[in-house]
């Protein structure tokens, strides 16, 4: 027994240097950790998902709007609609930025302007808040076709750029080098008709 407890009085811990390389392995698998998680292409992927939806949820809404109405905000030529002019931002040159002043105030409409996306509960009232959002989406429409609406959006992640359906300019016109995960932001746009 003497010699067991006097081994033990001699082993009383770890080394310094037994120390030191135990938190140098800890660091390079941590930094190997952080490098194939990429923390902020993770983000980048969170933003381009909300993005998308906006997209899909505006889309949505003007067809749900089409649906009980028979045209789109921007050719409702119903009296009741005279509150909402899209007619003169149709007019405009396209593409246009969902966020842009006129196009959020005229054809997305309020709660208190009926006949409206926001007015006919289409889209919540708030949507119209997030502008800094909303200036990455891009609108094209045609007046003389009244089923023609494309929402578009240029994605930030390498993943999403890399995607098939991320292939179309700002207008929605499919376009050759798209898609690829090394185009620089603003060229490569996935879209929704």
């Amino acid at each position: 027994m003497k010699k067991l407890t006097a081994l033990f009085k001699n082993n009383r811990g770890f080394t310094l240097i037994e120390l030191l390389v135990v938190i140098g392995i800890l660091g390079i698998l941590a930094a190997a950790l952080i490098a194939t998680i990429d923390p902020f292409e993770q983000l980048k992927k969170a933003d381009d998902a909300k993005i998308k939806n906006i997209s899909v949820e505006f889309q949505t809404a003007n067809v749900r709007y089409y649906t009980s109405h028979g045209a789109f905000p921007w050719n409702d030529t119903d009296v009741s609609n005279s509150n909402v002019n899209c007619q003169g931002v149709a007019g405009s040159a396209f593409p246009l930025q969902l966020g842009s002043g006129a196009l959020l105030t005229d054809c997305i409409g309020t709660s208190l302007i009926s006949n409206s996306l926001i007015g006919d509960g289409e889209l919540k009232g708030s949507f119209s808040s997030n502008t800094v959002d909303l200036d990455k989406i891009w609108l094209n429409w045609s007046s003389s076709d009244a089923t023609n609406l494309i929402v578009c959006f240029s994605p930030t992640s390498k993943s999403q750029k890399a995607a098939s359906d991320t292939k179309y300019d700002n207008k929605g016109t499919a376009i050759t080098g798209c898609p690829s995960a090394l185009a620089l932001d603003g060229v490569c746009f996935w879209c929704t008709r």
